[in-house]
């Protein structure tokens, strides 16, 4: 079995959703991370937080970054277990944001060894 992150990547809205509307697709995402999850492919995963820091170039410089801001934001991801990319995808059916225009990049982990700690 390989490890797949998921990471999901929404449009924002130019409307906010009523509180019904969110409780409705929070319901969805707990009903996928379940199915997911008694299926014995779900390891782990958390939603992010639209604010972060971007630490770039040589000397390590470190700024604000409002990903909150720009068209398309990097809601969280998942990891799964998954024989390979197929069913990694295919993991991917009942993501609850499509219809929201969200799209899901499938990236494999990649296996290294570490010296234990």
């Amino acid at each position: 079995m390989e490890k797949f992150m998921l990471i999901f990547q929404g449009i924002k809205s130019a409307e906010q959703p009523s509180a019904q509307q969110m409780q409705e697709n929070m319901g969805k995402w707990m009903a996928w991370i379940d199915k997911l999850a008694k299926a014995g492919k779900y390891d782990a995963g958390e939603p992010l937080l639209p604010t972060g820091k971007v630490i770039s170039g040589k000397n390590k410089t470190v700024t604000d970054a409002a990903f909150a801001e720009g068209k398309e934001i990097i809601g969280g991801y998942f990891i799964v277990n998954a024989a390979d990319y197929n069913e990694a995808v295919a993991l991917c059916d009942e993501y609850p944001d499509y219809e929201n225009g969200g799209t899901v990049i499938v990236r494999q982990i990649q296996k290294m060894d570490m010296p234990p700690a």
